[in-house]
């Protein structure tokens, strides 16, 4: 039995050939795509609160972002 750690992709070849290569150029294709989709739930540390508010309302299939300028 072969046991491999998260931590393992970063001491050997698999870990740069994932994420410094192929993840940014299918990023940038359109191949691979970020998901779900965003929703903006305010900018600025004072729209944290609000934020919370809604993930405790109940989120469903969404990705909460709050804007930090």
């Amino acid at each position: 039995m072969l046991l491999a750690y998260g931590s393992d992709l970063k001491n050997n070849e698999i870990g740069p050939a994932v994420w410094g290569e192929w993840i940014p150029k299918a990023l940038e294709s359109g191949d691979l795509k970020c998901r779900p989709n965003a929703v903006v739930a305010g900018q600025g540390l004072e729209s944290l609160q609000e934020a919370c508010d809604k993930m405790s309302a109940g989120v469903s299939g969404a990705k909460l972002v709050v804007e930090i300028p």
